[in-house]
């Protein structure tokens, strides 16, 4: 998905809700891939919008049924595979994190995006660590004036959880000294 792409999805997503009798808001946290080309103005592409419901309510429960048709009708209109929506990383990591609020960031009808903070993304793609995510994260740095592996700690641990961080210690040391160098190098 390209960056106008994915805008155009959320705007659909919004109309099918509104068509459905939606109104109250559906709050979704923009997260992954599209944060970064949206947000980040990271040069390339993703697969899915990944996201975080931001509550699950009685109003969100309302719409559930609406949010589904709707994933499910842009998915056949654009032949995109169903996940194009994809919460799956909130279910996998809910319990390791601190989610922030967010700002909004758009509205599409009653479905609002928000935009989380440029440290709170940093940190999801330093727990993750996987290729694309250490790019990211080199994106991220600089627009985050993170410069240090103590200062990544500091984010690290304003977002993640510490029972995660101590889980994912090997993951979350690879990614910092990929991006800062060995630990026993010390702070420059």
């Amino acid at each position: 998905m390209q960056a106008h792409e994915i805008e155009r999805y959320l705007a659909e997503l919004g109309a099918a809700l509104e068509s459905q009798g939606i109104t109250k808001p559906v709050r979704m946290l923009l997260i992954g891939g599209a944060y970064m080309m949206l947000l980040a103005n990271a040069p390339r592409t993703t697969d899915d919008i990944d996201i975080f419901w931001m509550e699950e309510g009685e109003d969100f429960h309302k719409a559930r049924q609406a949010l589904r048709d709707g994933v499910q009708a842009i998915a056949s209109k654009y032949t995109l595979p169903s996940n194009w929506l994809n919460y799956l990383t909130q279910l996998l990591i809910y319990d390791k994190i601190i989610m922030p609020r967010g700002k909004l960031w758009k509205r599409y009808g009653p479905l609002h995006v928000y935009a989380p903070p440029k440290e709170y993304i940093l940190a999801l793609k330093l727990l993750a660590r996987r290729d694309q995510d250490l790019a990211d994260c080199r994106i991220l740095l600089p627009q985050t004036r993170t410069r240090t592996r103590r200062q990544a700690q500091r984010v690290l641990d304003r977002y993640i959880l510490p029972e995660a961080q101590q889980e994912e210690a090997e993951t979350i040391s690879s990614s910092l000294n990929v991006l800062f160098g060995s630990e026993s190098a010390g702070e420059p």
